[in-house]
């Protein structure tokens, strides 16, 4: 369980820490604090307005109320953002910003597992954490650039342009040992509100294996300025070990809230270029999925490993877009696919079939004037 707020206040002397806050407590004019919150207000008017945020209500709304239900009596001091970015991160600025990237709820399987990552970052918030850091770039030279960096967030940098001008809520990472201590007090604050301690080893496994399935590069946002996931794994599953058995998935509430947008996320999840971890992520996915997403998914796997094009990832392509076809609801993109593959092995009636169904389904994409001049007699492309 979290530790008391009074065994925190201990600490944090003892430390040298700032205390935990209370629920809405504003800093003192002129302090440190108030220059972060400034800092970070000022972060929050940008975001507000970027071309990234999602501007779905329902989204938001879904979102803010798990992080309202993790962070209790501190609801209200929350506003929550969803930002269009592949990536899984999330965090909340000392001012009350949450955010969250669509590659977090894409890769939480149920609602739980959201609380978890959500009770975290308000662990962060609530502990304080920012201020330490921004203290501590205070004094380096590394300051003066703090400032500017205030909308980045923690594994910004290594998401690309984009990720670094939006993600969380300080310029840095938080240290190493304020993470599992937001981690325990985020599973904490979440079992205490029903959901299952089990969510956390069990999201925290899969992202270890999909930090395993990545064969060169530097770490992933999530992984850049965290303790080992192997290590942290170890330290949730013990904490997890020691809570209550059962409470709630909400799996239900959480594959309605993020049906709508999940064919975007799934292409920007392959937009990434990191076709190894695609591979693992839509694949866990696909394991477990509801029966109305099982052609989408297939569909997105097969994409996968055909442009990762590693031996016999073609012919797995093939298999996935056979099994996406077979299954209620296809994307239109599947047609597309089975349309060209057909026509290149000069199957011209059953390509026409398929191009045809593609065409009825997507009228208006992108390509629907190269699928009509493909359908077109030799003569008439002339």
């Amino acid at each position: 369980m979290a530790a008391s707020l009074p065994l925190l206040l201990a600490l944090a002397v003892a430390t040298g820490a700032p205390p935990a806050a209370a629920p809405g407590q504003q800093p003192a004019p002129g302090s440190v604090e108030a220059e972060l919150r400034y800092a970070t207000d000022r972060a929050e008017r940008d975001l507000r307005e970027h071309p990234l945020r999602v501007h779905d209500p329902a989204l938001e709304a879904y979102v803010r109320e798990v992080a309202c239900r993790v962070a209790g009596d501190y609801c209200g001091e929350l506003r929550v953002y969803v930002v269009e970015q592949p990536w899984f991160n999330a965090s909340m600025a000392p001012n009350g910003m949450m955010v969250v990237w669509t590659g977090t709820l894409l890769r939480c399987r149920d609602e739980a597992e959201l609380a978890m990552v959500l009770g975290h970052e308000f662990a962060h918030f609530r502990q304080r954490h920012s201020l330490a850091q921004w203290r501590k770039a205070k004094r380096t030279s590394a300051f003066l650039g703090t400032f500017g960096l205030v909308a980045w967030g923690a594994g910004a940098a290594a998401a690309g342009p984009a990720a670094r001008r939006l993600g969380a809520a300080s310029g840095f990472g938080h240290s190493r040992p304020a993470e599992p201590e937001a981690d325990a007090i985020g599973l904490a604050a979440a079992v205490a509100q029903g959901y299952e301690p089990a969510a956390a080893p069990r999201l925290w496994q899969r992202m270890k294996a999909e930090e395993g399935a990545r064969r060169h590069g530097k770490p992933l946002p999530v992984f850049a300025t965290h303790p080992r996931t192997a290590e942290r794994l170890a330290d949730v599953t013990a904490a997890a070990a020691r809570l209550p058995a059962g409470g709630e998935s909400g799996r239900d509430r959480h594959q309605a809230a993020v049906a709508p947008h999940l064919a975007r996320w799934l292409r920007g999840e392959l937009s990434r270029r990191m076709y190894d971890t695609s591979v693992q992520v839509v694949g866990d996915l696909l394991a477990d999925a509801p029966p109305g997403q099982e052609a989408l998914l297939a569909y997105y796997l097969a994409e996968a490993h055909r442009r990762r094009g590693a031996p016999g990832d073609a012919e797995r392509a093939g298999e996935l877009l056979a099994r996406s076809l077979a299954l209620p609801h296809p994307p239109a993109e599947a047609w597309r696919d089975q349309g060209l593959a057909l026509l290149a092995a000069g199957r011209k009636e059953e390509a026409a079939v398929a191009l045809r169904r593609y065409l009825d389904m997507a009228p208006d994409a992108d390509d629907t004037e190269f699928i009509t001049a493909s359908l077109a007699p030799p003569e008439a492309r002339r």
